[in-house]
């Protein structure tokens, strides 16, 4: 018994580590929706964007704050070893007096309250928050941006992993091929044109699908990247090109654009902005009236110099600007520039906008065609290849007529995929002219 349990402990020992060491368990397949998600929630950009959108509203925060009491406390110590007297004479004898203490000390606290600047203040509290605004807008364009570049980059992907493994069908039609070839040489019925000619292509499909991985790795290096992964980290990804439907109505499409597109919805902030710059500076030269009071004690007072003494000053003031060196004038001359500016750059992207969506439009339908056509040319394309296949067993052609056939039907399935691919960017074109955020 004593043996036996001898025998056990080496085989317990080894348990624990190799239970320990199962392999891990595959990451889940990645959707379009997961990757979108994953890149809008830790891309660097817009970290760095958020962060602007914070200045932004502390600088509405600093704007405000002189509409709030100004509070601040003094405290002062001065020591003096000169000080000055006056010395007189007295019936009990001479006798001095000193004009200042030796140690003295002050304590104050002081309010100050704006009481009204007929708006100068609330322009420059307005000036502030059409910046705040413009901050989320820019936040959002650049939400926009990485969005479609991840819908770009993962159908990207989808495109290549595909046409790898188109190039690894053709490749094993063209093995099947040289291996009968090889055959019907080694038995008289071939000549060494066919195999050759079959060897030819198959180095070219090798060549053609050596291409392909080499795009493929590029596009999943971009993916990568969006998505904050390690060069080498797995990326499964889970999906498909979706199936063609109707697009969109185009002047619909356009007014969506018009008001919904990141760039149009900036430039109307920096108008807004210029107005309320041109506000601001027209309110600048307007009179300005406070309120200050003062609280605290202080000693080094007559008559009793040495006894701390507490006091209350208040009072009201006012400012009025008189002549400022045109320097207002210059403001309101940089405002109305950059007002135009803006309004210019509006009409700018209406144009501009209108363009873009009818483009799309015309890429969505022109795709759709060729979606259509390339179902159409992958089913003759089949048909073909069968008849060949058939034809070329019973010696009806040859074998470089196989091999065209076999081209033909790969280059059509090649084709199709393409199609679908364009079909689905030119569908996320139309979306993104129209200013609609990135989905699925």
């Amino acid at each position: 018994m004593k043996t036996a349990s001898l025998l056990l402990l080496p085989l317990l020992a080894l348990g624990a580590p190799l239970h320990a060491q199962e392999p891990a368990a595959a990451p889940a397949p990645l959707t379009l929706g997961q990757a979108i998600a994953a890149v809008l929630a830790r891309y660097p950009s817009l970290t760095a964007a958020q962060a602007a959108i914070d200045a932004a509203h502390a600088r509405v925060t600093q704007s405000e704050a002189d509409r709030r009491p100004q509070v601040s406390a003094n405290a002062a110590y001065s020591y003096l070893s000169l000080r000055p007297y006056v010395e007189f004479s007295l019936p009990s004898g001479s006798s001095s007096f000193y004009e200042t203490i030796q140690n003295s000390y002050n304590a104050t606290i002081n309010v100050g309250q704006l009481l009204t600047d007929f708006g100068r203040t609330d322009a420059l509290v307005a000036l502030a928050r059409a910046g705040e605004i413009s901050a989320q807008d820019a936040l959002e364009q650049t939400r926009s941006q990485l969005g479609y570049e991840t819908i770009q980059a993962f159908y990207g992907v989808l495109l290549l992993r595909a046409s790898v493994g188109v190039a690894d069908e053709e490749i094993r039609a063209l093995d099947e091929a040289l291996r009968i070839a090889d055959r019907k040489f080694a038995g008289g019925t071939a000549t060494k044109f066919d195999v050759l000619t079959t060897k030819v292509r198959r180095a070219t499909a090798q060549n053609n699908r050596t291409d392909t991985i080499a795009q493929l790795q590029k596009q999943e290096a971009l993916l990568r990247q969006l998505l904050g992964a390690g060069p080498d980290s797995p990326l499964p990804l889970a999906g498909d090109f979706p199936a063609a439907s109707a697009g969109p109505d185009l002047s619909a499409t356009i007014a969506a654009g018009l008001q919904e597109r990141p760039e149009i919805k900036l430039a109307r902030d920096d108008a807004a902005t210029a107005e309320r710059r041109l506000d601001a500076a027209d309110r600048a030269n307007r009179p300005v009236l406070s309120a200050r009071a003062t609280g605290g004690e202080q000693d080094g007072d007559l008559p009793a110099m040495y006894a701390n003494k507490g006091y209350v000053a208040a009072g009201l003031s006012v400012s009025i600007p008189i002549f400022t060196g045109e320097r207002i004038t210059g403001q309101r001359l940089e405002a109305r520039a950059d007002l135009r500016a803006a309004q210019a750059k509006i009409t700018e992207l209406d144009r501009m906008i209108a363009t873009d969506v009818a483009d799309a439009f015309a890429d969505l339908q022109a795709a759709a065609a060729r979606l259509q056509n390339a179902d159409l040319l992958v089913d003759q394309a089949q048909e073909a290849l069968a008849l060949a296949q058939s034809r070329y067993a019973n010696g009806v052609i040859t074998n470089f007529e196989l091999l065209d056939a076999q081209s033909a039907a790969r280059s059509a399935e090649q084709s199709r995929l393409q199609a679908r691919y364009d079909w689905t960017l030119a569908r996320q074109a139309v979306a993104r002219a129209a200013g609609a955020p990135p989905q699925p």
